[in-house]
């Protein structure tokens, strides 16, 4: 049961960019900010999994590498603690395997490093569509 509202939700898209490298999360924020989202940052599976539950982003960026979990198990409790986030997993070491396994556990998305930055921003446009829509 989702009891904390995200105090942004009305106004708008919250995104969550769960990423222990923080260039990435530089060059990402920068490219978030220009799109009006409100950004918030996790560098572990800790922090991402408190943040969820804090603020219940509509999109999750998660790293598929983040302290403390590996990507798929993560992605499986953030998607039981808040199901109506969208989470997109990046992987640096992905697998043909592990992309089907995020997929059928509802990752929205599942991109292998280096990202490109026109899939990258197609997969937050589709969610950003998504969350307007409904």
């Amino acid at each position: 049961m989702e009891t904390n509202a995200n105090p942004h939700r009305n106004a708008v898209f919250t995104t969550l960019v769960a990423d222990a490298d923080l260039y990435f999360d530089s060059f990402l924020g920068d490219f978030l900010r220009a799109e009006d989202h409100f950004i918030l940052r996790a560098s572990t599976a800790a922090q991402t999994l408190a943040m969820t539950r804090e603020y219940m982003p509509d999109l999750i960026l998660l790293d598929n590498d983040l302290e403390g979990c590996d990507g798929v198990s993560l992605l499986a409790e953030l998607l039981l603690e808040h199901s109506g986030s969208a989470v997109v997993v990046m992987a640096g070491r992905g697998s043909i395997l592990e992309a089907v396994e995020a997929m059928k556990l509802g990752a929205a998305d599942y991109l292998e490093r280096p990202l490109n930055s026109a899939r990258l921003k197609q997969a937050i446009d589709l969610q950003k569509e998504l969350f307007l829509l409904g």
